[in-house]
């Protein structure tokens, strides 16, 4: 049983995608008739924009659609449409190639939906998450890496645990809360990645990462 991506619901207007062209005739026939049902619902409605004809005789008129869902991300699971091929799930209609005619066909739209959803979902986490590591490395290329300051709560919890003294030679002058990972590398400004450091220890280390 196939299913067709025909249009996102966009603050209550559905826009048609334009990849599913053959099978929008059939989408606006069943939505027009949808204003014949009572919506549960009746504060909340799908809105249509259909325009007739092209050029300069065009005119578009919006369509006030009944509606089964009083939010549109209120659904945990795909809405089939009573007594039609439609489904509504997470913004966004399908339409499966007919009207299912048994439970296990009911079934296997409601999967070939969500699974459409969740791929869209996941493959826009991806676009996000490559953006996101692109405008960082922008960034750092810009202006280096970034130091956050130490928080004062793990400084007290460093100088306590390193007794207030240098972890590798034990003085206590000149100290400093030095990241055993730098910071070039990755390092945080954890307590577990902070220790106390006396100023020549610490010029001795330089940027590399601290060893015992």
């Amino acid at each position: 049983m196939k299913i067709y991506k025909i249009a996102d619901v966009v603050e209550n207007e559905i826009v048609f995608t334009g990849k599913a062209k053959s099978k929008v005739g059939d989408a606006i026939t069943i939505l027009t008739h949808l204003d014949d049902v009572e919506s549960p619902h009746p504060d909340f409605h799908w809105k249509i924009q259909i325009q007739f004809e092209k050029g300069a005789s065009a005119r578009k008129h919006m369509y006030n659609l009944g509606c089964f869902v009083s939010t549109l991300d209120s659904l945990d699971e795909p809405l089939l449409i009573k007594n039609s091929p439609l489904v509504f799930f997470r913004n966004r209609i399908f339409m499966s190639e007919r009207t299912p005619k048994s439970a296990m066909e009911r079934e296997e739209i409601v999967l070939r939906t969500k699974k459409a959803v969740y791929d869209e979902e996941a493959e826009i986490g991806k676009i996000r998450a490559a953006v996101a590591n692109m405008e960082a490395a922008i960034e750092f290329a810009r202006s280096g890496p970034r130091r956050d300051s130490i928080p004062e709560d793990v400084k007290i919890v460093v100088w306590a645990r390193d007794g207030g003294a240098c972890v590798r030679c034990g003085s206590k002058q000149n100290l400093h809360f030095d990241h055993i990972i730098p910071v070039v590398k990755g390092g945080a400004s954890s307590e577990e990645n902070i220790q106390l450091l006396c100023k020549t220890c610490n010029l001795k280390k330089t940027d590399k990462i601290a060893t015992p």
